[in-house]
């Protein structure tokens, strides 16, 4: 009986089409899946290494790229578009890692100590803020509709009406005369 080829040098297994190897390894052939992975092992290991991830970063993309394939041998609808689907999910895999990869920024232990943390929030000052604020809120609604307006402008930060009809002076008065309504108002509140 002739010895069949075989799929490159010191492979045991003979030449057969990507698909007969999936359907062999789905049934648990082990024979069958070591040889769509030594069949397809230069492909993958190209495509990683055309990404210039490190070695750490390409060796774990191969390893995602072989799972993958383990996880989704039982539902692949065309094994004999093998190669097609280990290109795509490889370049997906290592554009994943590629992305990671960018995101990450060696740092160095030692420059850690030096940086100032930030003192933590101090819940009680924010606490009292907050009932500050919501005790201004509820003076405002004790004042006149136009100032109203006012006072949320001064609150806000924001600008005085350009198109009211006072002035710049009138304006300014008008402000002092909130705030100084304000000011009674939270008094008589405590």
């Amino acid at each position: 009986m002739p010895v069949p080829a075989t799929s490159g040098p010191g492979s045991a297994l003979p030449e057969h089409p990507d698909a007969d190897l999936v359907h062999r390894a789905r049934d648990g052939d082990t024979r069958a899946w070591e040889g769509i992975v030594d069949r397809h092992l230069p492909l993958v290991n190209a495509i990683a290494r055309s990404y210039r991830l490190s070695a750490p970063d390409r060796e774990d993309a191969v390893q995602t790229v072989w799972l993958t394939l383990n996880q989704h041998l039982p539902r692949l609808r065309a094994p004999e578009r093998l190669r097609a689907w280990l290109r795509r999910v490889t370049n997906d895999v290592c554009a994943r890692q590629r992305r990671h990869a960018d995101r990450q920024s060696p740092v160095d232990p030692d420059s850690l100590t030096r940086l100032p943390f930030p003192d933590a929030p101090d819940l009680e000052s924010q606490y009292l803020d907050r009932e500050r604020i919501e005790g201004l809120y509820r003076a405002i609604r004790h004042l006149d509709p136009q100032d109203r307006l006012v006072a949320l402008s001064l609150l806000e930060d924001a600008p005085h009406d350009p198109n009211a009809p006072t002035g710049p002076r009138v304006a300014a008065n008008q402000r002092r005369r909130v705030k100084r309504r304000l000011r009674r108002i939270l008094e008589d509140q405590q």
